[in-house]
C-alpha cells in the first residue's frame, strides 16, 4: 500500500512538473525599433511577473496552457497577448512590438506654441523631448507644458541636448533651440536620457539633465509612416512622412523624413504659421568594428507672433488672448512681428568597437542658424503700437478724455490694431518734403529685421570601456568654434524712399554734435533701403573646449560613480560699425575674455532590495558667463559687465525608487545654489528718453523642492498615474546692477537691487497631475488627466527695487526688516492657482500584412478655462516723480482655452 502511494505521489509530481513551462522574448518599440527596458511582463492566470532587462529581453515561467501575457510600462501602451505556454519548455515569442504611450506619441507638437513667444528665454519645453522609464520624466513635459513648467525651476541653459552625441546647446546663449527640429516628430524619438544631476554615457551632463537624440539611420525600424493632423493651436494642419530601410544586408541604412505645418491664421488673431522640415540619415557598417553615419536636417519656418499686454486691455477687449501685433492692410491681416528661422545641420559620426568592452564614438557637426524677428521702427513719429500705454484710458487724466478713449477701445476695432494705412500715408507725404540735407525726408515708419545668426563647428569624441564587471570608465573631449552675427536690416520701408541711419535719441540729446548721432561713423548719414544693414552690426566669436571622465563601480548592494570636467571658454566682440557714442570702443576686434572652469560630480544607488533603491547625487562646478550676458550694450560698444567672473553651482538630490509588479514610482528631494550669476535686462527710460541696459551681477538664487511620480496598475486595463512638484525658487541676496544709457547722455550708474527673497519667475513652483489610463485588449485607449498649478510669480523689474525707487527711511532697520518692508511696497505678484482637465482617446488597428492605422484625439483644457495667467513681467519704466507703482502696469501672458489635436497615422 505504501509503495502504491509513493508511486502515485511521484506520478502527480511528474505531472505537475510537466505542466510548468515558460515564455521568453524581446520587447521592441514599434515606432523606433529600440528595445524597451524595465517593462513589466505579467501572466494573468498564473499571477507571475518579471521585468525586461537592459536589452529588452525577458523570460517568465507559468502553468502550461492558454494564458494572457500583459506587457506594460509608463512609456508604452499596454499590450495584451493571448499565448499558449508549453508543458515543459521555454517558448521563444521573438520580438514583441509595442506602441509608445499615447501622450508620448504626440508630445512634441505641443511645444511649438511655446517657442519664442516674446524672447528666446521663453523656451520652456525641454521636458517635451524626454522619453524615459521614469514615471515623472515621461509625463511632466507634455502634461505641464501649457503653463510653461520648467523642471526644478531651472532656465533652459541648465539642460543639455545632444544629437548623435554632439552638443547642440548654443555656445553663445547656452540654450538649445527646439525650433531646429520642429516637425521632425518621427525621428527625434530615439533618446538616451540622463535625469537631473546624473552623468550619462555621452556627456558630463548638467544640473537639469541631458538628452541625446539618436538620429542615425540604422537605429530606426524598417518601414514607413505617414500621418496627418488637424489642430486649433498655432498651426491647423500637419503632414509627416517617414521611411527607413533599416540596416540592410549590404551594411547600408537610409532614413528620410519630411513634414509641413500650416495655418493661414492660428488660434490667436493675426498669427499665421508656415513651416517645413526635412531629415536625411545615411549609415554604413564597414565591418564588425567600424561604422560611419551622416545626418542632415533642417526646419525652415515663418510665423506671426503674439505679445503680452496689459490687464486693462484684456478687460476692455474681453479677450485674454488679445494680440497687439497686427492690423489690416488692403483688407488682409498683417502681423508686424514675424519670426523667420532656419538652421541647416550636418553631422558626421564614426563608431569604433575597439573590443568587446570598449568603444570610441566621434562626431563632427556644422550648422548655420538664421534667425530673424521683425518689428516696427519709427523716427520723429507717434508710437504705432495700439496698446502703447499713452493710448490707454487709464493714462488719461481728464474724465471726458478717459470716457472717449474707453469708448474707442470698446467700440472701434481699429483702435486695437496697427494702422498700416496711416503709416504708408505718413511716409508718402514725407517723400514730398525735404530734410535738412535738401533731399526728401525719407520714411518715418518702417519694419526692421533683428537678425541673430550664427555659424558653429563642433567636434566631440567619447570613449567607454569596461575594465571588469564592476568597474567602467567613460570619458570625452569636445571643442567648439562659434561666430554669432547680430545686425539689423531694413525689411519694408512702407512706401518710404529710404531710412536715415542715425540714432534718433542721440540726435535729440546731442543736436549740436553730428558725430554722436551716427550709428556708423565710417558711413555717416547713410540712407539705407530694403535689405540694407543699419543700426548695429557686430559679431561674437566664441571658442570653447572641455575634457571629462566618469568612473562607475558596482557592488552587490551599491552602484557608485564619480567624475570631473575641465573647461576652457574664450570670447570677444568684433564690431562692423564705428558707433558715434563709442567711436574708440565699437569698431574692430574687442578685448578677449578667457575663463577656466572645473566641475565634479558624484553619486550612486543603494539597493535595499531588487525593487527598492535609494539614489543620491551631488555636484559642484564653476561656469563661465555666456557671452550673451557678458556685455552692457554689445550693439553699441565693447564694454563688459563690471566684475564679470565665473559663476558657481552647488547642487544635490536624494531620492527613493520603488519598482513593484503593479506599482512603481520615485520621490526625490533636490537643492541647488546658483552664485555669482549675471542677468541682463533692457527697457525704454522715460525720464532720460533712451533705451537703458541693465546688468545685474553677483546674483545668488536657491532652488529647492520635492518631485514625485507614481504609477499603479489597478487592473490589467486601468492604470493610475500621479506626478507632482513642490518647489521654492528665490533670490537670496542683493545683487549690484549697472545701468547703461544707450544714447550715452549719462555715465553708467551702479546701484544695489533689493531683490532678496523675491521669487524666480516664469514657472509654477507647485504643480500636480492625476491621470487615469484605460487600455482595452482590442487596442483602443482612453486617458483623463486633472492638473493643478500654483505659485507662479510675475517677473520683477530691477529698476523698481533700487534705493531711488524704494523711497523709505532705512535708518535703524535690520536687513530682514528692510527686506520685509520692501516686499510690502513692491510686492511680487502671484498669478493665482489654476486647474485644467485633459482628455485623449485612441484606437490602433492592425492589418494582416502587419501594417497598422492609429487614430488619436487629444483635448486639452476641456473646461475652457481662459483666465489662466501663465506668466508676465513688470515694465522697466518707473514713475520716479510721483513713485506711482501703478502708472506703468505689468504685461501678462494667458493660456489658450480649449484646444484639440486629431491625428491619423498609417505605418507600413
Amino acid at each position: 500500500m505504501k509503495l502504491l502511494s509513493l508511486i502515485a505521489l511521484c506520478c502527480i509530481s511528474f505531472s505537475l512538473a510537466a505542466q510548468n513551462g515558460g515564455l521568453k522574448g524581446v520587447i521592441i518599440n514599434a515606432e523606433t525599433g529600440n528595445t524597451v527596458q524595465g517593462a513589466t511582463i505579467t501572466l494573468q492566470q498564473s499571477n507571475v511577473s518579471c521585468t525586461s532587462d537592459q536589452n529588452g529581453a525577458f523570460e517568465i515561467k507559468g502553468t502550461a496552457g492558454a494564458e494572457t501575457l500583459i506587457v506594460s510600462s509608463s512609456t508604452i501602451q499596454t499590450l495584451n497577448l493571448e499565448v499558449q505556454i508549453p508543458s515543459s519548455s521555454i517558448f521563444d515569442l521573438g520580438k514583441i512590438k509595442v506602441e509608445p504611450a499615447a501622450t508620448y506619441v504626440n508630445a512634441f507638437f505641443i511645444g511649438e506654441d511655446e517657442i519664442n513667444i516674446e524672447d528666446d528665454n521663453d523656451q520652456v519645453i525641454s521636458g517635451l523631448l524626454v522619453s524615459s522609464d521614469d514615471v515623472y520624466l515621461s509625463n511632466v513635459g507634455f502634461t505641464f507644458s501649457p503653463m510653461r513648467f520648467r523642471v526644478r525651476g531651472y532656465d533652459q541653459e541648465y539642460t543639455s541636448t545632444f544629437i548623435n552625441g554632439v552638443n547642440f546647446n548654443s555656445a553663445e546663449r547656452g540654450r538649445f533651440f527646439y525650433g531646429s527640429v520642429g516637425g521632425l516628430n518621427d525621428v527625434v524619438k530615439n533618446k538616451d536620457v540622463v535625469n537631473g544631476l546624473e552623468m550619462g554615457s555621452f556627456s558630463f551632463g548638467n544640473i537639469g539633465g541631458a538628452t541625446n537624440i539618436n538620429m542615425k539611420a540604422r537605429n530606426y525600424a524598417r518601414g514607413g509612416r505617414i500621418s496627418a493632423s488637424y489642430t486649433n493651436r498655432s498651426y491647423n494642419y500637419r503632414v509627416i512622412g517617414t521611411y527607413s530601410t533599416g540596416l540592410m544586408d549590404n551594411g547600408w541604412a537610409f532614413t528620410v523624413s519630411g513634414s509641413r505645418r500650416y495655418a493661414k491664421e492660428g488660434y490667436i488673431d493675426g498669427t499665421f504659421y508656415d513651416a517645413w522640415s526635412y531629415m536625411l540619415a545615411v549609415d554604413k557598417v564597414l565591418n564588425d568594428r567600424h561604422s560611419i553615419s551622416f545626418t542632415t536636417f533642417g526646419a525652415p519656418s515663418q510665423r506671426g507672433s503674439s505679445s503680452a499686454s496689459f490687464q486693462e486691455v484684456y478687460d476692455i477687449t474681453g479677450d485674454n488672448l488679445y494680440n497687439p501685433n497686427w492690423g489690416y492692410q488692403n483688407g488682409k491681416k498683417r502681423n508686424a512681428r514675424e519670426t523667420k528661422s532656419y538652421e541647416p545641420v550636418a553631422i558626421l559620426s564614426h563608431e569604433w568597437n575597439i573590443g568587446e568592452q570598449s568603444k570610441l564614438t566621434t562626431g563632427v557637426a556644422a550648422r548655420y542658424s538664421m534667425y530673424k524677428k521683425t518689428a516696427l521702427n519709427w523716427y520723429k513719429a507717434e508710437d504705432p503700437r495700439p496698446d502703447y500705454y499713452r493710448y490707454l484710458p487709464s493714462y488719461q487724466e481728464n474724465p471726458e478724455i478717459v470716457a472717449m478713449y474707453d469708448s474707442l477701445w470698446r467700440n472701434d476695432v481699429t483702435m486695437r490694431q496697427i494702422n498700416w494705412d496711416r503709416m504708408y500715408e505718413v511716409n508718402r507725404l514725407n517723400n514730398n518734403e525735404n530734410d535738412r540735407y535738401g533731399t526728401d525726408k525719407g520714411a518715418s515708419y518702417m519694419v526692421e529685421g533683428r537678425n541673430n545668426d550664427y555659424m558653429e563647428f563642433t567636434f566631440n569624441s567619447t570613449f567607454s570601456t569596461a575594465i571588469n564587471e564592476r568597474f567602467k570608465l567613460v570619458g570625452g573631449v569636445e571643442t567648439r568654434r562659434t561666430i554669432g552675427m547680430h545686425y539689423k536690416t531694413v525689411e519694408d520701408l512702407l512706401g518710404g524712399s529710404h531710412w536715415l541711419d542715425i540714432d534718433q535719441f542721440a540726435e535729440r540729446d546731442f543736436s549740436g554734435d553730428s558725430y554722436k548721432l551716427q550709428n556708423d561713423l565710417n558711413n555717416p548719414n547713410r540712407k539705407v533701403t530694403e535689405d540694407d544693414t543699419f543700426g548695429y552690426d557686430y559679431e561674437m566669436h566664441v571658442t570653447s573646449a572641455n575634457v571629462w571622465f566618469r568612473n562607475d563601480h558596482s557592488f552587490s548592494n551599491w552602484d557608485v560613480y564619480y567624475g570631473a570636467k575641465l573647461t576652457y571658454t574664450g570670447f570677444y566682440r568684433e564690431g562692423n560699425m564705428r558707433n558715434g557714442r563709442a567711436p574708440l570702443n565699437s569698431y574692430g576686434k574687442g578685448k578677449e575674455h578667457r575663463f577656466g572652469d572645473i566641475a565634479v560630480k558624484a553619486g550612486g544607488k543603494y539597493k535595499l532590495s531588487g525593487r527598492h533603491i535609494l539614489a543620491f547625487n551631488a555636484a559642484y562646478e564653476t561656469r563661465a558667463p555666456v557671452p550673451y550676458n557678458a556685455y552692457l550694450s554689445p550693439r553699441i560698444k565693447d564694454n563688459q559687465v563690471p566684475g564679470m567672473e565665473n559663476g558657481i553651482i552647488q547642487s544635490g538630490d536624494i531620492g527613493y525608487i520603488m519598482n513593484l509588479p503593479r506599482f512603481k514610482g520615485r520621490v526625490t528631494g533636490y537643492y541647488t545654489l546658483l552664485d555669482n550669476q549675471i542677468e541682463i535686462d533692457n527697457y525704454y527710460h522715460d525720464a532720460f528718453r533712451t533705451f537703458m541696459n541693465v546688468a545685474m551681477t553677483g546674483i545668488q538664487k536657491e532652488y529647492r523642492g520635492v518631485e514625485f511620480g507614481a504609477e499603479a496598475k489597478v487592473t490589467d486595463q486601468i492604470t493610475l498615474t500621479a506626478i507632482g512638484n513642490v518647489g521654492d525658487y528665490r533670490y537670496t541676496n542683493r545683487p549690484e546692477a549697472t545701468f547703461s544709457f544707450d544714447n550715452g547722455s549719462q555715465p553708467d550708474i551702479t546701484e544695489t537691487i533689493y531683490l532678496k527673497n523675491f521669487h524666480v519667475a516664469g514657472t509654477p513652483s507647485i504643480a500636480g497631475s492625476l491621470g487615469l489610463d484605460y487600455f482595452h485588449p482590442k487596442m483602443w485607449f482612453f486617458n483623463i488627466n486633472g492638473n493643478f498649478y500654483d505659485k507662479t510669480y510675475l517677473d520683477v523689474s530691477p529698476t523698481r527695487r533700487t534705493e531711488a525707487a524704494v523711497q523709505f527711511p532705512t535708518d535703524g532697520l535690520t536687513d530682514e526688516e528692510i527686506d520685509a518692508k520692501l516686499r510690502e511696497i513692491t510686492e511680487q505678484e502671484e498669478l493665482g492657482s489654476k486647474f485644467t482637465l485633459d482628455l485623449s482617446l485612441g484606437k490602433l488597428i492592425y492589418f494582416e500584412n502587419n501594417n497598422s492605422l492609429s487614430i488619436n484625439v487629444m483635448v486639452q483644457n476641456v473646461l475652457n478655462n481662459t483666465d489662466m495667467r501663465t506668466g508676465g513681467f513688470e515694465q522697466g519704466r518707473f514713475d520716479f516723480e510721483e513713485y506711482n507703482v501703478n502708472k506703468f502696469p505689468p504685461r501678462y501672458y494667458y493660456a489658450q482655452g480649449l484646444n484639440f489635436f486629431v491625428n491619423l497615422g498609417y505605418r507600413f
